[in-house]
């Protein structure tokens, strides 16, 4: 499946899963909502570029420094957002 026919969902659901391998939380999937803040259940500097890194292979574009927020991990639906758009633009 191209990367440009992922819905959001999809996007939503991998990245829960690799939010909660990454972060060693036991917790559903489901506890991860869009509203969820990232940096409240546990990402820190060096998780967020674990996370981008993963984001980054998985979905297979590339994140520039100037796509970077600290808004980006203030809440879950902002990060899907971002990744959506960046493999909507991966044509």
């Amino acid at each position: 499946m191209q990367n440009n026919t992922l819905t959001e969902q999809e996007i939503a659901d991998t990245m829960r899963d690799m939010v909660l391998q990454l972060l060693q939380l036991d917790m559903p999937r489901e506890a991860i909502t869009m509203d969820t803040n990232l940096l409240e259940i546990g990402l820190d500097s060096m998780s967020v570029v674990g996370l981008l890194t993963d984001l980054e292979g998985r979905f297979n574009f590339t994140i520039d420094v100037e796509d970077l927020s600290a808004e980006m991990f203030n809440r879950f639906g902002n990060l899907v957002e971002f990744v959506k758009s960046k493999c909507d633009a991966a044509v």
